[in-house]
């Protein structure tokens, strides 16, 4: 496949991909990879179609071989930590993080890798019962302290680790984390 092809066929999965059709983004994305396996945007948006379909394990796969063809690149770090954290492995996510901002340190980047966090954050907590009602809990306060931690001004996200102990039974820490919500952000007059 010439570089003209593998070109046009990686544009066709992120065409395919933004309209939605993630399996045949996917289909096109591997087309690329059978001819160049270290194709690193192609390795990365596979990833992302596949994160998008919540085929999460597969999707860290692939963000990590990106970072193993280039260890340069902040998204593939980022990208790993949330599969990261859908996995329930706050850790290994929050070591991803640390090294996706060494490589990107615009507070931008940093803050919008927390708003990501967040969100994710409050989907887990929204779901379903695809774990139990404490599990999910729990699992969000991992995902809502790390994105507390990339950006301590983060009114919401204190708000929420407020909401989150309180499910989980821990006064002092609703009551640590609401103070610091309202420090952040206090109520209008």
């Amino acid at each position: 496949m010439s570089k003209k092809l593998l070109f046009a066929a990686f544009n066709d999965g992120v065409s395919l991909s933004m309209a939605g059709n993630h399996e045949a983004a996917i289909i096109a994305f591997d087309k690329v990879l059978a001819v160049d396996p270290k194709h690193v945007p192609a390795l990365t948006a596979k990833g992302a179609s596949l994160a998008t379909l919540e085929r999460f394990e597969a999707a860290l796969r692939c963000f990590e071989r990106a970072i193993e063809v280039d260890p340069s690149e902040a998204e593939a770090h980022r990208d790993a930590a949330l599969c990261q954290l859908e996995l329930g492995e706050p850790e290994a996510a929050a070591q991803l993080l640390q090294r996706a901002m060494q490589l990107n340190p615009t507070p931008g980047y940093r803050e919008g890798a927390a708003v990501q966090i967040y969100n994710l954050g409050n989907a887990l907590l929204t779901r379903g019962s695809r774990r139990p009602d404490k599990a999910r809990y729990r699992q969000a306060r991992h995902v809502f302290e790390l994105a507390l931690n990339l950006s301590p001004g983060y009114a919401e996200c204190a708000r929420a680790l407020a909401d989150v102990w309180e499910h989980l039974g821990d006064s002092a820490q609703r009551e640590h984390y609401a103070q610091l919500a309202t420090r952040l952000r206090p109520a209008p007059a």
